[in-house]
């Protein structure tokens, strides 16, 4: 999901406070009518289940922009926390944490969760016409894409990670029919680095991060408690026509913990499909 927005500087939002004892999870991804292709938005719900037999209270953290816009603050502000009955399953749903983050209008980013229990956690990004009213609360419809949050424990490490089945779409004579981008989530308080490289047989001619051509290995840098996310796209190959898709490895090397996910859309359906890092030795 490749947001048009400009990418701006926000201050930490006043969320709850850590609970004594609490596991904290990541969400590497949510969206707020977050711009998408022909006038279509990306909006966010959050799927909480319960494992246990006592009520278990999950709190908002952290916000790790990304994109914050807000039109207006809230008149009424409210906790940001939800109690989810013992085995049992809440949907926080896109308006109420839209309300959550402040009332926001348009959200790109990440977010930090606590529970005081054990607790399980899965984001779904819809694709959805602009004309969505998601202000009355209810569950989104569309194309969707499902993120399960990492414990913040259990980030992978400073190491070197490969994203495999990607896929890109080079000297397309035509509408591209896939896109991949790669996503990072930093919530420590320290940058973090992560060093991107794609194996020469897919990566010959040349590739472009954010339109940008990038000699490989290419560094990029996560500040401290953000999100971002680059667009992967192949050099066109001058002495060739009408090629198809193609398929593509990346790897990844860190020097600090950090969530790293891939998300290769297509294009005809605008169905997008999760790719997660797999450790290498």
């Amino acid at each position: 999901m490749r947001p048009g927005l400009l990418l701006i500087s926000v201050s930490l939002l006043a969320l709850a406070p850590a609970m004594a004892g609490a596991e904290s999870f990541l969400i590497p991804f949510v969206a707020h009518n977050a711009r998408g292709q022909d006038e279509t938005f990306w909006s966010s719900e959050i799927y909480l289940t319960n494992l246990s037999v006592q009520p278990v209270q999950v709190s908002l953290l952290d916000f790790l922009p990304g994109v914050l816009e807000r039109s207006r603050p809230c008149d009424r502000p409210t906790a940001t926390t939800r109690v989810v009955p013992p085995l049992s399953s809440v949907v926080w749903t896109a308006s109420g944490l839209a309300t959550d983050l402040g009332c926001a209008d348009r959200v790109i980013g990440s977010l930090v969760l606590s529970a005081d229990g054990p607790i399980h956690v899965v984001s779904r990004t819809v694709n959805h016409p602009a004309e969505t009213n998601l202000s009355r609360g209810g569950l989104l419809t569309g194309p969707g894409q499902e993120v399960e949050a990492i414990a913040v424990e259990q980030l992978p490490g400073p190491g070197e990670y490969l994203l495999p089945s990607l896929i890109w779409h080079r000297n397309t004579c035509g509408p591209r029919e896939f896109d991949t981008y790669l996503g990072f989530a930093n919530p420590g308080d320290v940058p973090v680095v992560a060093v991107l490289d794609i194996p020469p047989t897919a990566a010959d001619g040349g590739v472009f991060v954010d339109d940008l051509e990038v000699d490989l290995p290419h560094a990029i840098r996560v500040p401290a408690r953000s999100w971002l996310q680059v667009h992967l796209e192949p050099k066109d190959d001058p002495t060739v026509r009408c090629l198809g898709p193609a398929s593509f490895v990346a790897a990844v090397t860190t020097d600090g913990p950090i969530a790293i996910y891939g998300s290769v859309v297509s294009r005809g359906s605008t169905d997008p499909r999760t790719v997660l890092p797999v450790p290498l030795d």
